[in-house]
């Protein structure tokens, strides 16, 4: 470390008591006197107070900088000299690359997370999300494992993405939903419109529409719920159905599947689609709860 007014080393434990406010005035007067005297010094202050500021919720530790100064320079394949306050500087950097990445991981309960650019992630239980604590680049980037619903604040000047497993999707604000199981990923617009790609495809999915990966296939769908069915049997209009509408649709009589029905429905609300489909083949529907609905023969 330097040699500051009055005598003082201006060491690392010098500046962390002095960022802690703990700091006596004649250090304090060493310190100012030591960064005014060199902009160097001024860069390294500066360092040393975002390094500070990233790790001073936990007890203050500083690793050893020989060691981590040989673990940099072991990369490289041209001799290094070694400067005290470059490895400091480096080291600093180290530690604040390694508070920009955020994970939130929730096994038990939904939670509501506030993110960078003031946009908001709701994340269901046993998901997690993870990103930059400042959105830096030309892009918002959420890495997404699991469900989540994002309320996207507006910047034209540079795009919210989520990345969950291949696909990625790309808003410049809006509302939407997405999850992932173990045989698709599904987005769900709520408002606004997104962009859904994977393997140079992209599908856009507009409000009210909903957009499917296939991962057994490897193919995109857009879900536009409109629907046309001709001669076609139950169960793969019920399949479409529960898809689109994400319910557990099922059918009581496995003899029942095999009825066939033709129509067109656009646009329309699922009670609609059922009772159409359930009176003109003499059928009833129950929902069992909010997300299950059973059909069966009338009595």
């Amino acid at each position: 470390m330097a040699q500051g007014a009055l005598n003082f080393n201006i060491s690392d434990d010098l500046l962390t008591k002095y960022f802690a406010g703990e700091a006596l005035p004649e250090e304090a007067m060493a310190i100012d006197g030591w960064r005014s005297s060199h902009t160097d010094n001024e860069g390294v202050f500066n360092a040393s107070w975002v390094a500070w500021n990233a790790t001073s919720h936990r007890s203050y530790f500083l690793p050893d900088k020989e060691v981590v100064w040989k673990a940099i320079a072991g990369k490289s394949k041209q001799p290094v000299r070694y400067i005290p306050w470059l490895a400091a500087a480096s080291l600093i950097t180290f530690i604040v690359l390694l508070s920009q990445q955020k994970v939130v991981h929730h096994r038990g309960t939904a939670a509501i997370q506030s993110l960078p650019d003031g946009s908001v992630a709701r994340i269901a239980p046993g998901s997690e999300i993870r990103y930059a604590e400042k959105f830096k680049g030309n892009t918002r980037t959420i890495i997404l494992k699991g469900n989540g619903a994002f309320d996207v604040t507006f910047d034209p000047d540079k795009p919210f993405v989520v990345e969950t497993g291949p696909v990625t999707i790309t808003v410049l604000g809006t509302s939407f939903h997405v999850s992932e199981n173990d045989s698709l990923i599904m987005v769900q617009v709520t408002s606004g419109k997104v962009n859904m790609e994977e393997g140079g495809k992209n599908i856009v999915i507009g409000a009210n529409q909903m957009g499917y990966y296939y991962k057994q296939w490897g193919t995109l769908f857009l879900e536009t719920y409109h629907f046309v069915f001709d001669d076609e049997q139950l169960v793969d209009i019920i399949t479409r159905l529960s898809i689109a509408y994400q319910k557990k649709i099922s059918i009581k009589d496995t003899a029942l599947a095999r009825l066939r029905i033709s129509s067109v429905f656009d646009n329309k609300r699922l009670e609609y689609v059922l009772d159409v489909i359930t009176s003109t083949l003499n059928l009833k529907y129950t929902y069992l709860n909010s997300d299950e609905i059973s059909i069966e023969a009338e009595e």
